[in-house]
């Protein structure tokens, strides 16, 4: 059956649907098994049944066109998917810039009560989201970040103006207000539950702790604080550092880091997360040129 073999090979291509007929004059079961085998669909003794073969051939024809159909229709859904799977992934891209927007949107309604600029708002997800990377978070993450960060100060649209844009320093009333502003955003970012605004969330509640205990609103603790608020944390204070505020001129990056790095007796280093204050060091530069392309303007 070697032969027969050699023709079932020729016939047996990806591309080709087909049914084959065998016809010979040996009638021994062993022949219709290795024909069946070999996937022949019909099995025909010498001398030819005529009639039998036409029906054979009708039916083989009639097959053949289903099976063609068959393999049209699912292509063109597989076409059809392709198209759908394209049109979903832009809409998704139009979606999420919608999002991102709304996130920045937010964020600088904090801003309006508040003499930092926008570009502190940018800058502020530029850096966490550097230091993130510098971290080993993955870029989904770092992106997360990077929407989430800015969002920090958001509570500091239920602050008072007469406390907030206050010059001279604050009463022991006005500093209890204040500290507030982590509560407030909190409150307002968690009422979802998308992934980016939960961050949001956490680090607006804890962004304002100290990894030795001596932050508020609730005076949390070394691995008590999440990474992301410590992040945020601390990129928010070189910022500052960097920035004119109209208590202080702007600071070079060197002074900033000189003060982040050995203290300055407001700010020391124990109050950041050491493997975050290990990356910031290392990524310094990056730090710098992120200021550096987004100054505020003159």
């Amino acid at each position: 059956m070697q032969w027969l073999e050699r023709i079932a090979k020729d016939l047996d291509t990806k591309d080709r649907i087909r049914r084959f007929v065998f016809m010979t004059g040996n009638g021994d079961t062993r022949s219709v098994i290795d024909a069946m085998r070999l996937g022949a669909s019909e099995f025909m003794l010498k001398p030819l049944d005529l009639v039998r073969l036409e029906d054979i051939m009708m039916e083989a024809r009639e097959f053949v066109i289903s099976e063609r159909f068959k393999l049209l229709n699912a292509q063109a859904k597989e076409a059809q998917l392709a198209a759908s799977e394209v049109e979903i992934s832009a809409l998704n891209r139009g979606i999420k810039k919608a999002y991102a927007e709304a996130l920045a949107c937010l964020a600088r309604a904090a801003e309006y009560k508040d003499p930092e600029t926008g570009a502190h708002i940018t800058r502020i997800g530029e850096y966490a989201a550097c230091l993130a990377s510098e971290l080993g978070w993955s870029a989904d993450q770092c992106e997360m970040l990077r929407l989430a960060a800015p969002l920090h100060d958001v509570g500091k649209v239920a602050t008072p103006d007469a406390v907030l844009l206050k010059e001279g320093p604050l009463t022991d009333d006005e500093f209890v207000t204040m500290r507030k502003h982590p509560e407030f955003g909190y409150e307002v970012l968690s009422m979802s539950d998308y992934p980016v605004m939960t961050m949001a969330a956490r680090i607006a509640l804890n962004h304002h702790e100290r990894w030795d205990g001596g932050g508020y609103p609730r005076g949390l603790k070394g691995n008590e604080i999440p990474i992301e608020a410590s992040i945020t944390t601390l990129v928010d204070v070189y910022d500052a550092l960097r920035s004119v505020r109209p208590y202080k001129p702007a600071m070079t990056h060197e002074q900033a880091m000189r003060i982040i790095l050995e203290g300055d007796g407001r700010t020391h280093p124990d109050h950041f997360r050491p493997d975050v204050l290990k990356a910031f060091k290392t990524a310094n530069q990056a730090m710098n040129a992120i200021f550096e392309s987004m100054a505020d303007p003159e």
